[in-house]
């Protein structure tokens, strides 16, 4: 390559052999022209060879010979407008544009961290880091003689999320209190949005890092589409949420075991902890007149028939659970009351019949009767109705006795006295009135005795010595001396009175 000074003088030797010397005037003869095919070396011969750096600043060097350089215009990319991807490299832009290319680019703003525009080519490339809001940039492309310019508008968003998943697809909630759901993994891009539809159920939130949490204010089952977004895209996935009551705890019937009485209303509101009981139940089914009321559980109403003593069991439900609790319930009789007969003494002679006595009493019906000690003979005790009834047949003292009504509501009593006495002494006789003695000699005086039975006999004075008054009324014995007439009384004795007779 020939330095730049031996062009010039090349230029000036072609002026002198083309006659331009004739400027000034001068005529000279013609120049016999070299033979370079015989005289290589001759200086006529010498060719200069153009290279690129020959050419100036406005000229392009055209592989011969420098030209004229053309100005840079119609610069474009091939698109107004692009997407990018933080992270993800992008496709390279090359410009194309009509004349000779730009020697140096610029770019205003300065593009996206991450990317950049080629200082010799003009072609933006690199991995954008980071989002960026949709931006115009200008570049422009420039050369020794012009300028062209053109715009491309670039926005940087984030990579999109492309897989979420939960830990469960299921978050299981209690009424009133607080749950949650932790942060889901997330593949692909940060998701700085999420959201849900439907709604959450009232008092969960869906927090920024896709976890849920609340305290659930309703009870419901529902399905909700979960979305994660960013800049680049989103994602979805499905959950459910179930909202349960807390399950019903420490169920109690105060006053249990309970023990009532018909036609006595009763009202029995039980005790529980935990969630709301939303349905009740028994089994099995409560004593006629008594019901389990759904508000509150409570056991009200008024018996209306004796139940005896047994188990129920009553369960309280709600979304939550159950709980049972077992109760004891005897329905009784009212108590039977005010009971007595009319008469309750009975003072009887032998063979009085005392008829159909019935008792009378208040309250509740007897069920059964009793009486302590038995009665006396000849009377007959009903154990079903109460009733008495019979015939003195033997001597009674006086005697004592109670008389028990029973009926499930409890006992009642009532004294009863029986005495049975003998008719009083009548029909007795002996052969005479008057009787002369003979002393020393055994005698024998019998009674006759047609009425009742005597149980004692006495006589006043004392009968003549050597005479006796037997049990049965006879007058035996052997009188020792003698004695003047006299009145004797003998009287007979029984229950039932006194009889005196003289002789």
């Amino acid at each position: 390559m020939q330095p730049k000074r031996n062009a010039a003088l090349l230029l000036s030797m072609l002026l002198l052999s083309s006659g331009c010397l004739g400027l000034f005037g001068e005529e000279e003869e013609p120049i016999e022209e070299a033979d370079c095919t015989a005289e290589p070396s001759h200086p006529d011969c010498y060719v200069h060879v153009i290279t690129e750096d020959d050419c100036m600043a406005h000229q392009v060097f055209t592989g011969v010979s420098c030209r004229l350089m053309q100005k840079t215009s119609s610069l474009t990319y091939g698109e107004s407008s692009i997407l990018l991807v933080s992270g993800v490299e992008m496709q390279s832009l090359t410009p194309s544009f009509f004349g000779d290319g730009p020697q140096n680019w610029f770019v205003n703003p300065r593009l996206p961290d991450g990317l950049s525009l080629d200082g010799e080519s003009g072609v933006i490339g690199g991995t954008p880091e980071g989002e960026v809001i949709e931006t115009r940039y200008t570049i422009i492309g420039t050369n020794a003689v012009g300028s062209t310019a053109t715009t491309i508008d670039i926005r940087v968003v984030a990579a999109a999320p492309y897989s979420i998943q939960y830990l469960s697809d299921v978050l299981p909630c209690t009424l009133g209190e607080e749950c949650s759901l932790g942060s889901p993994l997330v593949m692909g891009g940060t998701a700085d949005m999420w959201s849900a539809n439907p709604p959450l159920p009232r008092g969960l939130t869906i927090l920024e890092d896709g976890s849920i949490t609340g305290i659930a204010r309703d009870l419901g089952d529902s399905n909700h589409t979960v979305t994660a977004s960013n800049s680049g895209g989103s994602i979805e996935t499905s959950i459910r949420i179930i909202t349960l009551h807390e399950e019903p705890t420490a169920l109690s019937y105060p006053g249990h075991p309970f023990y009532w009485t018909i036609d006595v209303s009763v009202q029995v509101i039980p005790s529980s902890e935990g969630g709301e009981v939303t349905d009740w139940s028994i089994e099995p089914p409560l004593p006629e007149g008594v019901s389990l009321h759904q508000i509150d559980g409570s056991l009200r109403g008024t018996p209306i028939s004796v139940h005896p003593l047994r188990e129920y069991v009553i369960t309280a439900h709600n979304t939550g659970g159950s709980l049972s609790s077992t109760i004891l319930i005897d329905v009784r009789d009212i108590p039977v009351e005010g009971i007595g007969y009319e008469p309750y003494q009975f003072d009887l002679r032998t063979g009085d019949d005392i008829g159909q006595v019935v008792p009378i009493w208040q309250g509740g019906t007897p069920d059964t009767w009793e009486v302590n000690p038995p009665l006396p003979t000849g009377f007959a005790f009903d154990h079903y109705t109460g009733e008495i009834s019979g015939t003195a047949t033997l001597l009674q003292p006086w005697t004592h006795h109670t008389v028990w009504a029973n009926n499930s509501g409890g006992p009642a009593s009532t004294p009863l006295q029986f005495r049975v006495t003998s008719l009083p002494p009548d029909e007795i006789s002996w052969p005479g009135i008057e009787f002369a003695l003979e002393a020393n000699e055994s005698i024998i005086i019998p009674v006759t005795n047609d009425g009742p039975d005597i149980e004692t006999w006495e006589v006043v004075p004392p009968l003549p010595s050597g005479l006796t008054l037997l049990a049965n009324g006879t007058i035996a014995g052997t009188p020792d001396e003698r004695t003047i007439w006299m009145q004797y009384t003998i009287w007979a004795n029984n229950t039932g009175g006194v009889a005196g007779l003289s002789m």
